[in-house]
């Protein structure tokens, strides 16, 4: 369905819904900038256009732009992977620290859903907890939007994989 390829995908594997954390997310982001922001304006205000203004605008510039670039690319590689054989959670929490998990949907036990809080709420994202059978802990998928949805794909893709085993049974016997 999606014209998505990732590493270590299988040749029979094919890829139905990828999405990524929320965008509100970034709200973090929004606020440091929006504080560098006001801390150059202020510096005008005292200092005008002299050498001390021009540093701290200088400098405030420098760290927002590095400290944008390094949100988004936190952001833009934090991804979740909806398969027809698993989902695969690559969770990316700073520049050198990326962790990739995977259930097989053959081996999920309970998919659910929860959205706390009125952002949230209002939005409408929030987290998916998938359950595995045996003791591999389970996936959680942060800040996912429309959630419901997701989870109804994690399902029905779930029953279809079933069904398919069932009927294979079927012949083989």
């Amino acid at each position: 369905m999606e014209n998505y390829e990732f590493d270590n995908q299988r040749s029979d594997e094919e890829v139905i819904l990828v999405r990524r954390r929320h965008p509100w997310v970034l709200y973090k982001a929004g606020v440091i900038t929006l504080i560098i922001l006001v801390l150059i304006f202020i510096a005008f205000l005292i200092w005008g256009a002299s050498l001390n203004s021009i540093i701290v605008l200088i400098a405030g510039l420098i760290f927002l732009i590095l400290y944008l670039m390094g949100r988004f690319f936190v952001f833009n590689s934090d991804i979740y992977i909806l398969t027809n054989q698993r989902i695969i959670n690559i969770d990316q929490s700073g520049f050198f620290l990326r962790r990739v998990s995977e259930a097989e949907l053959s081996n999920i036990q309970n998919v659910t859903y929860e959205i706390k809080g009125p952002i949230k709420s209002m939005l409408n994202f929030g987290e998916i907890i998938v359950q595995t059978a045996g003791n591999a802990p389970g996936l959680k998928l942060k800040n996912v939007e429309n959630p419901h949805f997701v989870q109804e794909k994690i399902v029905a893709l779930q029953k279809n994989l079933k069904s398919r085993d069932n009927q294979i049974i079927k012949i083989i016997r």
